[in-house]
C-alpha cells in the first residue's frame, strides 16, 4: 500500500502540472488572439510609433528615415517595415506579465518536495515487507510516471512549465538510478559488486542521452555528464586487478577536457554548461591522486594556466576564475609539500600569500582585458 501511495503522489504531482499547463496555455492563447485582433485595427502611424518605442531610442524610425533619404527603400516599404515591426512588438507579452508568478511556482515545488519526502519516508518504513517484484515495480512505475509527465509538457511554451518539464525528466533520471539499483540487488545479485556501478551508470547514461537529445536543457545536460562519469568509473572498476588511483584522476581529467572542448565548439548544449562542467572536472581530476602521485601536478597546473590564457581572447571570465582558483590551490599544495619542512610554516604562509596576491593582480588585469575584448566583439556585429 505504501508503494502504491508513492506512485499516486508522483502521478498526482505530474498530473496537476499537466492540467495547469493545458488550462494555462488555452487561456494564454485566447488572450494572444484577442491582442492580435486589436493590434490589427491600428493604423500605420501607430505601428511605426510602437516599433520606434520597442527599439532602442527610436532607432528603427531613424534607420528608416535614413534609408528612405538614401533611396535604399521607398516610403511605402518603410511604412510596411514599421507596420510589421509594430505588430511584432505588440504581439510580444510585456516582460512583467507572467501567467504563473515565481512565488506560486516556488510554492508548488516546495509542496511537491514535501509530498515526495513524506511518501519516501513511508516507503522506507515499509520497504522490508515489500516483495522483490513489488520493489522493482514501484521504482519503475515512478520512473515511467515522471517520464510521461515530461513528455506531456513538451509542447508548452510557458517558461514555468518548461522548467517543470526539465525537473520531471531530471527526477526521472534519478528514479532510473533507483530502478537499476533495485534490479541489480534483487535479481542480478550485484549488491557488493563493482558491476553495479557500470550497470547503473550505463543504463542512466542511455536514458539521459535520449532525454538530452529531445530537450537540451541544463538539468538534462548535467545528468548526462554525471551518468557518463559513473559509467567510465564503473568500467575501470570492472577491469581485472585493482587500478591505481592515478587512473581515476586522469579519467576525470580527460572527461573534463573532452566535455569542455565539446561545449567550446557548441557540440553540447547548453554550451556554457559544457564548458563549466568540463573545466571544473579537469581542474578537480588531478587532485584525486596528487597526494600519492605528485606528477599529476603537471597536468593540474597546465590545465589551470590554459584556462587562464584561453579566457583572454574569448572573454570568458568564468574560465579565468576557475583557472585562478586551480592555480592558487595547486601552487599552495606544492609549496607546503616541498618547502613546508625546510622553510617553516610562517615563511611558507608568506610565500603562499605572495602567490595569492600575484594571482589576484594577474586575474584582475586579465578580467579587465577579457571584458574589454568581449564588449568589442559584441559591438562589431552591431556596428556592421
Amino acid at each position: 500500500m505504501i508503494g502504491l501511495g508513492v506512485l499516486v503522489v508522483i502521478g498526482a504531482v505530474a498530473a496537476f502540472g499537466i492540467w495547469a499547463a493545458t488550462h494555462g496555455s488555452g487561456a494564454g492563447a485566447g488572450v494572444g488572439r484577442r491582442g492580435a485582433a486589436a493590434d490589427g485595427q491600428g493604423n500605420a502611424a501607430d505601428d511605426q510609433r510602437r516599433a520606434a518605442a520597442g527599439s532602442a531610442g527610436g532607432g528603427l524610425a531613424a534607420y528608416l528615415e535614413r534609408w528612405v533619404a538614401a533611396d535604399l527603400i521607398s516610403p511605402e516599404q518603410a511604412k510596411a517595415i514599421a507596420a510589421h515591426e509594430g505588430r511584432a512588438v505588440a504581439a510580444r507579452a510585456p516582460a512583467g506579465e507572467r501567467r504563473i508568478s515565481l512565488i506560486a511556482e516556488a510554492l508548488g515545488y516546495v509542496g511537491a518536495a514535501l509530498a515526495l519526502a513524506g511518501a519516501a519516508v513511508g516507503l522506507g518504513q515499509a520497504w522490508d515487507g515489500i516483495p522483490a517484484w513489488g520493489r522493482v515495480a514501484i521504482a519503475a512505475g515512478a520512473t515511467a510516471l515522471l517520464l510521461l509527465g515530461g513528455f506531456l509538457l513538451l509542447r508548452q511554451t510557458e517558461p514555468a512549465f518548461r522548467r517543470l518539464q526539465s525537473v520531471l525528466w531530471f527526477l526521472a533520471t534519478g528514479a532510473a538510478v533507483w530502478t537499476l539499483v533495485v534490479l541489480g540487488v534483487e535479481y542480478l545479485g550485484l549488491s557488493d559488486d563493482e558491476r553495479m556501478v557500470l550497470l547503473v551508470g550505463a543504463g542512466t547514461a542511455a536514458l539521459a542521452a535520449v532525454l538530452w537529445a529531445v530537450r537540451r536543457n541544463a538539468l538534462q545536460h548535467a545528468a548526462l555528464f554525471a551518468a557518463l562519469l559513473a559509467t567510465l568509473i564503473g568500467a575501470v572498476l570492472c577491469l581485472p586487478g585493482e587500478a591505481p588511483i592515478w587512473v581515476y584522476a586522469l579519467l576525470v581529467w580527460a572527461l573534463g577536457v573532452a566535455w569542455g572542448l565539446l561545449g567550446w565548439f557548441r557540440v553540447l548544449e547548453p554550451w556554457w554548461l559544457g564548458m563549466a562542467l568540463g573545466s571544473v572536472a579537469a581542474m578537480i581530476g588531478p587532485a584525486i591522486g596528487i597526494g600519492d602521485y605528485p606528477w599529476l601536478l603537471v597536468a593540474a597546473l597546465a590545465t589551470s594556466v590554459f584556462l587562464m590564457v584561453v579566457s583572454l581572447p574569448t572573454g570568458q571570465v568564468p574560465l579565468l576564475g576557475v583557472g585562478t582558483v586551480g592555480t592558487f590551490g595547486y601552487l599552495t599544495w606544492a609549496v607546503f609539500r616541498y618547502f613546508g619542512d625546510s622553510l617553516g610554516v610562517p615563511l611558507t604562509l608568506v610565500i603562499v600569500g605572495g602567490v595569492f596576491l600575484a594571482l589576484a593582480v594577474v586575474a584582475g588585469r586579465l578580467t579587465q582585458v577579457t571584458r574589454v575584448r568581449h564588449r568589442r566583439s559584441r559591438s562589431r556585429p552591431a556596428a556592421g
